[in-house]
């Protein structure tokens, strides 16, 4: 509980300590009264200061009874005392000095506030609760005895039934104020906690008898399986139902044995699937960086072999421009030979003939017939030899093969007569140019290929019947 609701409470605990010091001398009053009616109702004569003294209340009681043992409780002086004090007034002699006396004696006797130590309140405390209600019960009593007819009242009387009025009042009030701080101790939120507590309260309960409701129902379903199975196992046909409820589970069984084994297989399928693929690309980035590196090889040998072929273009130049030279210088040779000198060499003797002119007429003629051979294998077979160029590697020879018909066209190829007693063969094709052409050589015919000496006739045989489109 939280500082504000302890507060009213110590201010109703004070409002009811209050109360009860408004109580005591009320209650210990009334004692006196029915005493004073009872055996001194002849006093009656007594002074109006005699009964205000006796009147006095002490207001001053502590406001907590459950304070620590070191404080203090006051506690009023008992109106027997006052009476005492009364009488040592009237026995004090009236003389000059009797009134000074008097006066000592009534300063003397005021009341005084006495110390109880805090030790004993606790036992006073449960005392006081039983002497205030047996002082209530007098004074009731003696109000009844007061209010007898043919008896009249004595102004101390009256002024006891006007305190004890004053009492109640004050009673009223004190527990309307401890009603009030009651009504302000309970707030909004313990008010809130209270209505939370009800509901889930109310919630629990409803929980509990809803379990309660199904236990009871769960405990009837499973009396009446158990009937139900007991029937089933006593009658005939309860063998074949056991039978095939077995005949089931073992199919369960086996159905989830095969799902399961179908679920490893997927599985390993999978991976297996996995691992193929990571292959697949590891040999595809394999061959790429093989085919890279072939194609990079491949290139640095043309570009190798195009630098060779430019040296060969130029040194055949070369040689041709040497030889038509040769040829133009042998062709102003004959030219000045004069006729007479020929004619006396065809007529002149053989020791004649060995002379220079002779030696060029038979060079002559020797390249004449050459030169008729070649041109009639060149009709014959289309196959025709430009040049031949002769180095430390073998003979080159640069060929031209056309077809017969004349439709196809001509194909340009070198053949390399290689030291080792191998060919190689380099064709000169480009399918955009000689489209006709590449539609019937074969692949490999194509491209470059190399193939044993002894092996030409048939090498050359292939060719021919590929570009005449023949069969042999």
């Amino acid at each position: 509980m939280n500082k504000e609701n302890r507060a009213p409470e110590a201010a109703s605990a004070k409002g009811s300590s209050s109360s009860t010091r408004a109580r005591k001398p009320a209650a210990t009053k009334p004692t006196t009264s029915n005493k004073r009616t009872t055996t001194a109702r002849p006093k009656k004569a007594s002074s109006a200061s005699d009964d205000d003294d006796e009147l006095m209340l002490d207001d001053n009681k502590s406001d907590n009874e459950g304070e620590g043992a070191d404080e203090t409780t006051l506690v009023a002086e008992t109106h027997f005392e006052a009476a005492r004090e009364t009488e040592e007034q009237a026995a004090v002699p009236k003389g000059r000095g009797g009134k000074k006396a008097a006066t000592a004696a009534s300063t003397k006797k005021a009341p005084v506030k006495k110390a109880v130590p805090a030790a004993k309140k606790g036992k006073a405390t449960a005392a006081a609760a039983a002497v205030e209600e047996e002082d209530d019960e007098t004074l009731v009593r003696g109000l009844e005895e007061m209010d007898m007819p043919g008896e009249e009242l004595s102004p101390r009387e009256k002024k006891l039934a006007k305190q004890l009025e004053a009492t109640k009042k004050a009673l009223a009030d004190s527990q309307a104020a401890q009603q009030k701080l009651r009504d302000l101790r309970t707030t909004r939120p313990e008010e809130a906690e209270l209505r939370l507590r009800e509901i889930a309260d109310g919630r629990q309960q409803a929980s509990v008898n809803t379990i309660a409701t199904y236990k009871t129902e769960n405990d009837s379903l499973r009396a009446e399986l158990s009937s139900v199975q007991e029937t089933a196992f006593a009658s005939p046909r309860s063998k074949a139902a056991r039978l095939e409820s077995q005949r089931v589970h073992e199919l369960e069984q086996e159905n989830a044995a095969l799902a399961a084994r179908v679920d490893e297989v997927e599985r390993l399928r999978a991976e297996e699937q996995a691992r193929a693929e990571k292959d697949a690309v590891e040999r595809e980035k394999k061959w790429e960086k093989k085919l890279a590196r072939d194609v990079k090889e491949a290139t640095q040998a043309m570009e190798k072999e195009l630098v060779e072929l430019r040296a060969e273009v130029s040194t055949a130049r070369a040689e041709l421009a040497a030889e038509v030279e040769h040829s133009k210088s042998l062709q102003r040779k004959l030219k000045a030979v004069p006729v007479s000198a020929s004619l006396s060499s065809s007529t002149a003797a053989p020791t004649a003939s060995s002379g220079p002119g002779s030696a060029l007429a038979k060079l002559q003629e020797e390249h004449d017939r050459l030169t008729t051979h070649l041109n009639l294998n060149e009709d014959l077979t289309g196959f025709a030899v430009h040049s031949v160029k002769q180095d430390e590697d073998g003979a080159t020879y640069t060929c031209v093969l056309t077809d017969c018909a004349g439709t196809t066209g001509s194909l340009n190829f070198k053949l390399m007569f290689h030291l080792d007693g191998t060919v190689g063969y380099q064709p000169d094709v480009n399918p955009e140019r000689d489209a006709a052409l590449a539609a019937l050589l074969p692949a490999d015919m194509q491209n470059y290929m190399r193939f044993a000496a002894e092996n030409c006739a048939e090498f050359f045989k292939r060719l021919f019947a590929a570009v005449n489109r023949v069969k042999l």
